[in-house]
């Protein structure tokens, strides 16, 4: 769910671990099982809400993806 409730616990909400991912890519583009290895230690979610969050991102044009690299779109 993106609009967060009083019962959700905020860090693992859609909108947030977007924007660690979008933090994350600003450096380089990088290995899908990199990039949620590194997630998974910060944020403790599971591989779907990992998914959630890029497909969130991929559809609001944020990232690209390349064979199993991903990168971000915008500057």
């Amino acid at each position: 769910m993106l609009i967060p409730t009083k019962h959700e616990n905020l860090s693992r909400n859609t909108l947030v671990v977007g924007a660690d991912i979008l933090t994350h890519l600003k450096s380089s583009s990088i290995d899908i099982e990199e990039l949620y290895q590194q997630i998974k230690i910060r944020k403790d979610i599971s591989l779907d809400e990992f998914f959630n969050s890029l497909l969130f991102l991929w559809l609001n044009e944020l990232i690209s993806y390349d064979e199993s690299r991903i990168e971000v779109k915008i500057n």
